[in-house]
């Protein structure tokens, strides 16, 4: 009988492990996986002023220098021609710019009353893209350039920019001999000067 008892209680033991493995918890694989959230937007904003003024900033002073006499006529090249620079902080009318030869050619020396009678003054660029942005970046449209002019006391236009376009600071730069002086036969030796004058206008043409 002891022995059979001893049995019985193995038997019981092993029955409990058994039971204790069963009870064991395995991990939930029915959960749903995490999702992201919905994206969102935000705003960004900027306020740009516009400050300062349409300015004709710089304009050309061209020199002839000294030229030989000549019995015929002639036609005499630039020796130098300076910039012409407009600058435009955020305009966008559009604007143009316009030269007269407002005096002729006169004799300097004091109380002299010599002309160049007949003379013409032109500007001819062959510069193939003579005016530029300051900016190598600017992305506005660039103004146009009008070649050739013919000088006289009506106003010609020189350059001009289309509403929206030319904004941002601008450099017209001539060759120093695109200018030219016609001078008819008969006229007289003499340091002659005659006076240009520059208008820039806050619209195109």
């Amino acid at each position: 009988m002891k022995k059979l008892i001893k049995g019985t209680a193995v038997l019981g033991a092993i029955a409990l492990g058994a039971v204790s493995t069963v009870l064991t918890v395995a991990a939930d694989t029915t959960t749903s996986p995490e999702t992201s959230p919905a994206p969102q937007t935000s705003a960004s904003d900027a306020t740009i002023l516009q400050t300062g003024s349409l300015a004709l900033d710089k304009v050309p002073t061209i020199s002839f220098g000294s030229q030989n006499y000549s019995v015929g006529k002639t036609t005499y090249a630039s020796t130098a021609i300076s910039a012409l620079h407009v600058t435009n902080p955020g305009f966008a009318s559009g604007w143009n710019v316009t030269v007269a030869q407002t005096t002729p050619f006169k004799d300097t020396a004091s109380g002299s009353a010599l002309t160049l009678k007949g003379a013409t003054l032109s500007l001819d660029s062959t510069t193939t893209d003579p005016i530029t942005a300051d900016d190598s970046t600017n992305v506005s449209a660039a103004p146009s350039y009008i070649t050739p002019l013919t000088l006289s006391s009506t106003a010609v236009q020189v350059e001009s920019a289309a509403a929206g376009a030319g904004v941002g600071a601008y450099t017209t730069q001539y060759a120093n001999n695109e200018a030219s002086l016609y001078v008819p036969a008969g006229n007289l030796p003499a340091a002659y000067e005659s006076t240009l004058t520059w208008t820039l206008s806050d619209a195109p043409s």
